[in-house]
């Protein structure tokens, strides 16, 4: 496949060609020492197809399934994992180095919360990202490679929460904001509230098209100037921008992904984008969804044409 460098395509956690995800995890009565070594296991040879799978067709981004290690960030998970499968996770960051795949982890906003005033809610927070900042850095992947990160909820109240934010980013230890990435949702936070975070903290903030479109600022910021501002973000640090992008599925409650990307939306994006960048496509049908994109022409003046290839 001979992609467009202008911008790179990725997919989120499952791959449905091979039928696989490495995020295999139990319920938490379940998790024992020896249930938890086996689903890591498992998970880590997954891992290692699907990052094989990405290497033999060209695909550089991949989102790894946060339940990757599982209960990775919970007081029930006591394994050693980090020793234990040091040279596995060696052998995977080869794979990915070799072939270009530029990784990420996105926690549930129910998993990592910036905005909570409850200090066992900003502990688990940061167990949380500690542990996915440890898995790329087991990866060796470089500081672009990032854990996607919303700002939470909004109680007691939007200045309280969003002085929350700011006090635990103040707080948060270098080695996890260094990995960190803000994204902006499509229930509490838009683009204009979560960029100047990110910006007074010095880490990027993540544009996401169908978010935008769910919960627009006020005034509403066009795909374009929002793709400016995530860009920067990510170049004031030296680092290759990357957004996300979706389509809104049909008779779906706003926001929910479509199974595939609608070649408009594509089209849109590219034609807004101002650098090359790179775009995590969130749809329900993972790489299914990416191959299907590649057929379809890019049509865009600064990306030229896309040469698709099939699975």
């Amino acid at each position: 496949m001979s992609a467009s460098p202008f911008y790179r395509l990725g997919y989120v956690a499952n791959c449905l060609t091979l039928d696989l995800g490495a995020s295999h995890t139990c319920r938490l009565a379940k998790a024992t020492p020896r249930r938890l070594s086996e689903l890591i296991e498992q998970n880590l040879a997954e891992l290692e197809q699907i990052l094989l799978f990405n290497e033999q067709r060209g695909i550089e981004l991949f989102r790894i399934g946060s339940s990757l290690i599982p209960f990775a960030s919970h007081p029930v998970n006591t394994l050693p994992w980090w020793r234990t499968y040091a040279s596995t996770f060696d052998r995977l960051g080869r794979i990915a180095r070799r072939s270009g795949q530029r990784l990420s982890l996105h926690p549930s906003p129910a998993g990592a919360s910036l905005s909570s005033r409850h200090p066992h809610v900003r502990e688990a927070a940061i167990a949380e990202l500690r542990y996915g900042a440890r898995v790329l850095d087991l990866l060796g992947q470089g500081p672009e490679a990032r854990v996607v990160l919303h700002v939470g909820g909004a109680a007691p109240s939007r200045p309280e929460a969003l002085e929350s934010a700011h006090r635990m980013l103040d707080t948060m230890p270098e080695e996890i904001r260094n990995r960190i990435v803000l994204e902006h949702d499509d229930k509490v936070w838009t683009a204009r509230e979560v960029y100047p975070l990110a910006r007074e903290h010095g880490v990027p903030f993540l544009a996401d098209n169908l978010h935008n479109a769910v919960l627009p600022s006020l005034p509403v910021m066009p795909l374009d100037e929002l793709l400016r501002a995530s860009a920067a973000s990510w170049q004031a640090l030296g680092l290759r921008p990357k957004y996300h992008l979706a389509s809104q599925k049909k008779d779906g409650r706003p926001g929910a992904h479509a199974d595939q990307i609608d070649p408009a939306d594509f089209r849109a994006v590219l034609d807004a984008m101002e650098s090359p960048a790179d775009l995590m496509l969130e749809a329900k049908e993972k790489d299914l969804a990416l191959f299907a994109l590649r057929q379809q022409p890019a049509r865009s003046e600064r990306a030229g044409v896309l040469e698709g290839a099939s699975p």
